[in-house]
């Protein structure tokens, strides 16, 4: 007899779960069975009191063996345990100031360069030369590359044969002009003598003006030989071209043996000495700009630099409500990090500016809800908080309105696990290539010690 696939799953499943049946009724059974000790649990049920104790000292050994599985309960649990509670918090200060501060505006712009496009090829031929490449820096008027000139050379000679050929017959035609007009003088004095020939004056007349416009015409052709000679100079003086003004070469579009037409791209180059800031200024942020003022410009990457304005476009933005704005940088030195069409953050001040007391904003902190921040205590070395209250943000710093002085000393890094009249270690930013403030351990390098190990994982300590 044969069965079918879902009878032969269903018979399956019954005898599966009949073994399940069976395994937990003889796991029943041997719980039952299982020794108990009568006398202490007759003991413990007479006394509750000690039953509680009995069950608190489980509890507490259980828990003692879960801290054991992690390391012991006398693992060192970093600066927020007991054992480093005593140990002073390295931190950061900075002081609060008063002086004249301006409300700025974040507005996101980009690097110009006041310089730059495509050189192109002023004159038609195959490429023979590249002399440059990409990122090589060129000055006004030095060759970058060069076309077959042969072809030009044959050119301005033909132009220059030309211009000797009209040469000449301008020459013959003002002989024979000044010929026409000595005999036509000499019949118009025998004009009252009986040799006087009316039809021989009349034609020697035409012919007087025949050569004149024939000397016309040759001066004409003359003058357009010459300037066809001076054209073939230029395309030969063109077949070297030349860098427009200084700069950086960007990218090259020919290589050698390309044929160019007048008009083709033949590099890139961008004048990185005449940078510029471009930035779309919202138009009702525009109150706070005017030609003598300073702000300050932040790249991504780099250092912060100041900036005067140069231009407002005085055209509007229909979408987006802005106006074009140039800035002309300021650098106290030569900046590699700017680059044409970098990203770069503006200040724009939105108001006149203001004496007000203020503070760095990384010294705030929230405490229950409240801003507070870590005033620090120089003669004992501790910190206490400090409710404040704030006003208006100034770039990086926020005005204090309420709850701190001038001259106050803030902690602005290391705040976030300070806890009031904690010992505190003032720390200085370190410089590049300086060692860190903790030596070994996690704990405060001491006099004469360096941070490292040798070859063989030992400390190093200098002498």
């Amino acid at each position: 007899m044969k069965y079918t696939k879902s009878q032969l799953l269903r018979c399956k499943a019954i005898q599966s779960f009949y073994r399940f049946l069976f395994i937990s009724f003889v796991a029943t059974i041997a719980i039952s069975f299982a020794p108990i000790n009568h006398k202490r649990f007759e003991a413990l049920a007479q006394n509750p009191a000690a039953a509680k104790i009995e069950i608190n000292s489980n509890k507490k050994e259980i828990k003692g063996k879960r801290d054991y599985s992690r390391g012991g309960k006398n693992k060192h649990r970093g600066n927020r345990g007991r054992k480093g509670r005593g140990r002073p918090a390295t931190v950061f200060v900075d002081t609060v100031t008063r002086g004249r501060a301006v409300e700025t505006v974040q507005v996101y712009g980009r690097v110009v360069a006041r310089e730059s496009g495509l050189i192109a090829a002023r004159s038609r031929g195959a490429v023979n030369k590249v002399l440059i490449l990409v990122g090589d820096r060129v000055k006004k008027g030095e060759i970058i590359a060069t076309l077959v000139s042969e072809i030009l050379l044959s050119e301005r000679a033909l132009k220059r044969a030309k211009v000797k050929e009209f040469n000449a017959k301008t020459k013959t035609a003002g002989v024979q002009f000044r010929l026409a007009s000595q005999e036509l003088e000499r019949l118009e004095r025998l004009r009252k003598s009986s040799a006087f020939s009316a039809a021989r004056f009349q034609d020697k007349l035409r012919d007087v003006e025949r050569l004149k416009s024939l000397q016309a015409e040759v001066f004409a052709r003359q003058e357009q030989s010459r300037a066809e000679l001076r054209m073939a100079d230029i395309n030969l003086f063109n077949a070297k071209i030349r860098a427009p003004f200084n700069g950086v070469i960007t990218k090259i579009n020919v290589q050698a043996g390309n044929y160019v037409s007048v008009g083709a791209p033949v590099a890139q180059i961008i004048n990185d000495q005449s940078l510029e800031v471009e930035a779309e200024v919202p138009a009702n942020r525009l109150g706070g700009l005017g030609n003598t003022t300073v702000i300050e410009v932040k790249p991504e990457f780099g250092k912060s630099f100041k900036a005067s304005v140069r231009a407002i476009v005085p055209e509007e933005n229909a979408l987006s409500r802005t106006r074009v704005v140039r800035f002309t940088p300021k650098f106290i030195s030569p900046m590699d990090t700017i680059a044409a069409n970098q990203s770069v953050v503006l200040h724009i001040p939105s108001g006149a500016a203001k004496n007000a007391v203020t503070v760095h904003k990384d010294a705030i902190t929230q405490r229950r809800g409240k801003r507070v921040v870590f005033l620090v205590k120089q003669e004992k070395m501790i910190v206490t908080i400090r409710h404040v209250e704030l006003g208006e943000a100034f770039g990086v710093r926020f005005e204090v309105l309420k709850g701190l002085t001038p001259g106050d000393k803030v902690v602005i890094r290391g705040n976030e696990r300070l806890r009031p009249r904690q010992k505190i270690r003032i720390s200085e930013p370190r410089a590049k290539n300086q060692r860190s403030v903790w030596g070994r351990k996690g704990k405060p390098a001491r006099k004469g010690e360096k941070r490292g190990r040798g070859k063989r994982g030992k400390k190093i300590r200098s002498n």
